[in-house]
C-alpha cells in the first residue's frame, strides 16, 4: 500500500527559506552586475575626459583633405580662383549653441561681400 500513496508534502517552512536563498541569491548577481557595469561606465567616462582634456590641449589644426574640400566648397560658391589664408573653429565642438549665437553669426558672414571676378565674354 505504501507505493500506491502520493509523496508526502515538503515541509513549507523549509519551502519557504529555499524559495528566499534563490531569491536573495539571484538578486545578489543581480547587485554585481550593475555594479560591475557602473565601474565600467565611469572608467569609460573618465577616459572620454582625459582625451577631450588632451584634445582641448593640443594645438588646433586641420588636415589637407578637410582644407581642399574647404577649397572646393568655396571655389563652388565664388565661382572663381582664390586663396585661403587661414581657418579656424567658430565654436568647440559638443560646445552648447544658441538661436541667438546662431543668427549673429549669419549676419555677420551675410555681411561680408565677396568680390566676383566677370568672366571675360
Amino acid at each position: 500500500m505504501d507505493a500506491l500513496m502520493p509523496p508526502a508534502p515538503p515541509d513549507p517552512l523549509l519551502l519557504s527559506l529555499t524559495g528566499l536563498l534563490i531569491v536573495f541569491v539571484v538578486l545578489g548577481l543581480i547587485v554585481l552586475a550593475v555594479s560591475g557595469m557602473r565601474r565600467l561606465d565611469e572608467r569609460w567616462q573618465a577616459l572620454e575626459r582625459e582625451k577631450e582634456q588632451q584634445a582641448l590641449e593640443r594645438p588646433p589644426g586641420i588636415d589637407s583633405i578637410t582644407l581642399v574640400l574647404i577649397g572646393a566648397a568655396v571655389a563652388t560658391l565664388v565661382e572663381g580662383r582664390f586663396r585661403i589664408r587661414s581657418v579656424r573653429r567658430l565654436m568647440r565642438t559638443g560646445a552648447p549653441s544658441s538661436m541667438w549665437s546662431q543668427h549673429g553669426r549669419a549676419a555677420l558672414q551675410g555681411s561680408h561681400v565677396v568680390s566676383r571676378k566677370r568672366s571675360e565674354r
